[in-house]
């Protein structure tokens, strides 16, 4: 079923009876999904997200990204809803629900401003989109602030030593377990161009990464692999996979 409004099917507000706790919104949730209700489901997390209430708004936001439980995929309405988590991140204290879904809504426009979302008025724009990532990473510590601004830094060097900070920055994700920056990181070090070049072991982190991927990372991760791979000296790729495989087998 496809939402065309958000016309209410009943009184949430009358079934939540101000009572806008996550614990008490999900589980009205899911129990109206369970039921095959989805609308009713639907108005209850809308109602709560209209409150403020910052896991209902990034629920929302999710469905809306996905296209999922009913909802039509739409991302100017999952843009709207991650901004208005984002406007409240100064508000955020660490070790709460809040904390995190600050973060990663502030990613999640960063990816919107850098990319843009075709026919609307969210045009790409790489300046807010840097100051997305660098929120999300130097007041969260968020390891997909840190990769994305990283990524930019590099494929935007223009001097002035951003190539250099860029690969820090990478670094910074890549010690948070970010799959994509130990990738990105690996590649850098096989070039040499922002780091002290090291073949050996810029192979032996893009394999790992290769190897931790997921579905959603798997081809570009293994497209930058093979291209360091086929132009790697022989004894420089058995010497990788050498090292590969003990660091597999440790695990």
């Amino acid at each position: 079923m496809v939402f065309l409004a958000p016309a209410y099917a009943l009184d949430a507000s009358k079934i939540i009876k101000k009572d806008t706790k996550s614990s008490t919104i999900f589980q009205l949730f899911f129990g109206f999904i369970e039921d095959g209700k989805s609308d009713e489901a639907f108005d209850v997390l809308k109602y709560a997200a209209d409150q403020g209430n910052s896991a209902a708004q990034w629920k929302l936001a999710k469905m809306y990204e996905r296209g999922e439980q009913g909802v039509q995929k739409d991302p100017l309405e999952a843009f709207k809803m991650f901004h208005k988590i984002a406007a409240k991140y100064t508000l955020a204290r660490p070790n709460t629900p809040s904390w995190q879904f600050s973060a990663d809504a502030l990613l999640a426009l960063g990816n919107y401003y850098r990319k843009g979302i075709p026919n609307t008025i969210v045009i790409p724009d790489t300046a807010t989109a840097t100051t997305m990532y660098t929120t999300a990473a130097l007041v969260f510590r968020h390891p997909g602030g840190y990769f994305q601004l990283g990524r930019m830094q590099i494929e935007n060097d223009r001097g002035f030593g951003q190539g250099k900070i860029g690969f820090r920055n990478l670094r910074q994700a890549e010690e948070q377990g970010h799959v994509g920056a130990e990738a990105l990181v690996g590649f850098t070090l096989f070039e040499g161009v922002h780091t002290k070049q090291n073949i050996v072991s810029g192979l032996v982190k893009l394999g790992h990464a290769r190897h931790r991927a997921t579905a959603d990372d798997y081809e570009w991760i293994n497209q930058l692999y093979e291209e360091a791979f086929s132009i790697a000296k022989p004894e420089d790729r058995t010497k990788a996979n050498q090292l590969l495989q003990e660091k597999l087998n440790r695990q």
